[in-house]
């Protein structure tokens, strides 16, 4: 009997690693935004919040799982690279959107959602203050070659268009 139930056992054990050797592993969405990945993105401003030229350089990596893209970008200031924001971005399967979500070195977090459509993601998303106060924004990344990409962030004026508040052009340095 022993020997019936370790070889019904086995068989079992060996029908379902063959089924899962078979099946294709389920698509991921953000294969999508894996073109981020690699290197390290820079962009150059003329005016920053404080009138004065800026730096800033992210880099974006596969969370360990392989189901959420995380990034960090820091801003040179005083001739050091300062982390601002971190943060990650995640398929939401209910909305079939991205899901993003980050926080910035003063405590103000980002919450939003993103769709990628051809070579344009677009987002839209509110930055909570630590008081609490939100604001709603929405930005476009475009993909124009394997290491560019363009980059503006839009607010609502009172007539209710979207204005571009500043826009960006980030180059890949690579690894």
């Amino acid at each position: 009997m022993r020997v019936f139930v370790t070889t019904v056992a086995l068989l079992l054990g060996l029908v379902v690693t063959l089924r899962a050797e078979t099946q294709p592993a389920a698509e991921n969405p953000l294969d999508q935004l894996a073109w981020m990945i690699g290197g390290t993105w820079t962009a150059d401003g003329d005016k920053g919040p404080d009138g004065k030229p800026f730096h800033v350089e992210s880099k974006f990596n596969w969370a360990a799982n392989h189901r959420g893209l995380e990034f960090t970008t820091w801003f040179l200031v005083g001739g050091k690279l300062v982390p601002v924001y971190h943060g990650m971005y995640a398929w939401h399967p209910q909305k079939k959107k991205f899901a993003f979500l980050y926080t910035d070195n003063e405590g103000n977090m980002t919450e939003g959602e993103a769709a990628m459509t051809g070579d344009h993601l677009e987002q839209e998303f509110q930055i909570v203050g630590v008081n609490g106060a939100a604001h709603t924004f929405r930005s476009t990344i475009v993909h124009s070659a394997p290491d560019d990409y363009d980059w503006n962030v839009r607010h609502q004026n009172q007539q209710g268009d979207w204005v571009v508040m500043f826009a960006l052009k980030y180059k890949r340095k690579p690894a």
